[in-house]
């Protein structure tokens, strides 16, 4: 069963709309318009009501260059997805009954609680995670981008980047080779190299991957590079520092994101851009980073040894010289359980068919040629004159 629907597009950089026909097809949406046409995952799509008195249904997802979203005055859309596997999220947005009433329910366990002597403890143990989670599920990704390009800009002021071509080059590599083994991601992924000795890597909401210099001198291979990269990318597309950092915000700003007020995310990323790239993830979250890197290791055809070998390498140098471990490592003990689980994936799955990096290791990273750089979306090449 499928059906076509007109709508008015909104690409991104772009306030004009534009005429565009969607075809409701087995796992998604297709798309076209006088400029071409794309994809758009059932998974990664969200609704919501807008135009003039909510008249019209408004579905936003993932672009070929970036968030879009198609306004539909014909409602008919909505019926014309009876019968299609939908996201959980999705479907009751449409419905406009089972996320609403789910946040609403959210909302008065809250206050409840909240009117109680021991009201904090359990929002605390139980209602405050679900209410957590239900919020990051309403944050559209291009308030996630704005999110982690604050957080980014406030890490430039404080950090030069290498504005070394080759050692640039390199990087860039490495991060678009794992992207383009992606599925649709929401979001441009931006890499940066840090001028900094310490080894270490870490991503921010949006697409923003910072990898420090020393981390790059420290790795024998950039199959080991590839691992820790692939490692912060998953961290960056399962949300882990947006939900992190929504779980410290107020409650006030949690209910209003868990019903669907998105508008609290721009005092959120205000108040906390600064702490994203110091923030720890819990032992669940990197194990799925670690499970699901190894997997993109895989499809972008790097050897998938390197992530457990560049592990091995920095406890080991951790030990001998008692340095902190970077935080990829150092959220929680059970370090050598997750080496032992990404050994035993390898063993089960063989070696994969990697293909070399078509670069001198060696000489690519020989320099970093520190400057400084005020905006996260430009080229460190492009960077300004110190």
């Amino acid at each position: 069963m499928q059906g076509e629907f007109g709508c008015t597009l909104f690409l991104p950089g772009s306030a004009d709309g534009r005429p565009a026909s969607v075809t409701i097809r087995a796992n998604g949406f297709s798309v076209k318009h006088e400029g071409g046409s794309f994809e758009i995952p059932f998974h990664q799509v969200q609704a919501s009501k807008g135009g003039y008195g909510d008249s019209m249904l408004i579905l936003s997802g993932p672009g070929p260059q970036g968030p879009v979203s198609m306004y539909f005055a014909d409602r008919g859309v909505v019926s014309g997805l009876s019968g299609y596997r939908l996201s959980p999220l999705l479907a009751s947005q449409l419905s406009g009954s089972g996320g609403g009433g789910k946040a609403k329910w959210v909302l008065l366990v809250l206050l409840v609680l909240a009117g109680i002597g021991y009201g904090l403890y359990w929002v605390g143990a139980w209602g405050f995670g679900k209410a957590v989670d239900l919020a990051v599920e309403h944050v559209p990704p291009e308030w996630e981008v704005e999110l982690g390009k604050q957080a980014a800009t406030e890490t430039l002021t404080q950090q030069r980047v290498c504005g070394n071509v080759a050692v640039n080059g390199t990087v860039n590599d490495i991060g678009n080779r794992l992207v383009a083994a992606l599925d649709a991601p929401p979001y441009t992924f931006r890499f940066k190299i840090v001028d900094s000795p310490d080894v270490n890597a870490f991503a921010l909401p949006g697409g923003y991957v910072f990898v420090n210099y020393g981390l790059l001198q420290k790795a024998a291979t950039p199959d080991e590079v590839a691992g820790v990269m692939a490692h912060e990318i998953q961290h960056a597309l399962l949300r882990h520092g947006l939900r992190n950092v929504v779980g410290r915000a107020s409650i006030a700003i949690i209910v209003g994101l868990a019903v669907g007020d998105v508008q609290g995310v721009g005092g959120l990323a205000a108040g906390l851009a600064g702490e994203l790239a110091a923030l720890s993830f819990s032992r669940e979250q990197e194990e799925e980073a670690d499970r699901l890197g190894l997997d993109l290791v895989y499809r972008a055809k790097f050897a998938p040894g390197g992530m457990p070998d560049f592990f091995v390498k920095m406890k080991d140098e951790e030990e001998k010289r008692g340095i902190a471990l970077p935080s990829f490592l150092s959220t929680h003990p059970d370090t050598d359980a997750r080496i032992e689980a990404l050994k035993a994936e390898i063993t089960r799955r063989g070696t994969g068919s990697p293909e070399p990096l078509a670069r001198d290791w060696a000489v690519s990273i020989a320099a970093c040629d520190p400057i400084p750089l005020s905006d996260p979306d430009a080229e460190a090449g492009k960077a300004e004159s110190p």
